[in-house]
């Protein structure tokens, strides 16, 4: 059973002490800490780049449940990244890997959140200027909802948190950030545009978003099993997956209620979801090195390894042949 530590404030969670720059790839324009060893093991990370934006990597392994009952606070809007950990929240959710979130300036938080213990948490943060989110707001307003707008007006309170799924696109882009090739000011430029491309990203999810929300289809129970059905038909065969028109009719599911009923329950298209469970079915394969990169590629339902290499290096960022080391 893990332990649970309750802490008043987060630096209490780090401890002073020099950082290799080699290990976390950092510079003059990095603020690496080192988690205590009390707490567990790795770091947090935040690099400052051109224009007021900034990227903030958490990386850690937590030996207990913390529960952080830090004072309330105001911040920088942030489009956050969770790839893995569970943290409950403040509002009672609970932020999973898999998810992004928004939080919006001008809105106090604090009062208590919990990290899970004995699990490792991957996230990504991107932090904007109010500046340059009032900037966005004003361009881009049409694809915001009205309380994603307030702190533009000066509202207090906003809601904190928008929770939304990462789509594959968005790991891909995530997982090149974090396994940055560039050092010195290639290293600033080439992550001041994955940050960016995250916010298009997200930008682009919000106004989907929305449009399916507009046009959602309503799923009765039976059409909500179907959708499963055809999940799992998928990705028992991922070698020679059907088409739409084909795995509609296994399921009896029309191909609108097929493609809108995927998004809405796992938030992406039919073979964005097979794509996506290929490649981390392969991720885990690669992780626990007992087969090939060539049997890996063979068992997730590519018959070339070149094209297998490409979508895997695509989404994480990595050669298949280097992750596993």
């Amino acid at each position: 059973m893990v332990s649970v530590l309750s802490i008043q404030n987060m630096d209490e969670m780090f401890e002073e002490t020099a950082i290799n720059d080699n290990l976390h790839h950092s510079s003059e324009n990095d603020i690496v800490l080192n988690y205590s060893e009390s707490i567990g093991k790795g770091y947090w990370q935040r690099t400052f780049l051109p224009d007021g934006i900034s990227i903030d990597i958490e990386n850690s392994q937590l030996l207990n449940h913390i529960i952080l009952e830090e004072p309330a606070d105001e911040g920088w809007p942030e489009i956050g990244f969770r790839l893995s950990g569970n943290r409950k929240l403040y509002t009672g959710e609970v932020m999973q890997g898999g998810q992004n979130f928004l939080c919006l300036s001008d809105v106090v938080y604090g009062d208590r959140t919990e990290w899970a213990g004995n699990q490792r948490h991957l996230k990504v943060d991107i932090n904007l200027t109010p500046e340059i989110w009032a900037m966005l707001i004003n361009q881009h307003s049409q694809y915001l909802s009205p309380h994603q707008q307030l702190p533009l007006f000066g509202v207090k309170n906003a809601p904190y948190y928008e929770l939304r799924t990462t789509t594959p696109v968005m790991q891909s882009v995530l997982y090149q950030i974090l396994n940055c090739p560039y050092r010195n000011f290639i290293r600033e430029i080439y992550l001041q545009s994955k940050a960016l491309e995250l916010v298009a990203l997200w930008l682009a999810q919000e106004l989907d978003y929305r449009q399916v929300n507009q046009s959602k289809v309503k799923l009765s129970p039976d059409d909500i099993e179907r959708i499963y059905y055809a999940k799992d038909i998928l990705i028992t065969n991922l070698h020679h997956p059907p088409t739409l028109l084909e795995l509609g009719r296994q399921v009896t599911v029309n191909q609108r209620k097929l493609k809108q009923g995927f998004r809405q329950i796992f938030g992406t298209t039919v073979f964005g979801y097979l794509q996506n469970h290929r490649m981390e079915q392969a991720k885990q394969m690669l992780a626990e090195q007992k087969l090939t990169v060539a049997q890996v590629a063979h068992a997730v339902g590519y018959s070339h390894l070149s094209h297998f290499a490409a979508a895997f290096r695509k989404k994480f960022g990595v050669n298949p042949s280097g992750y596993g080391r």
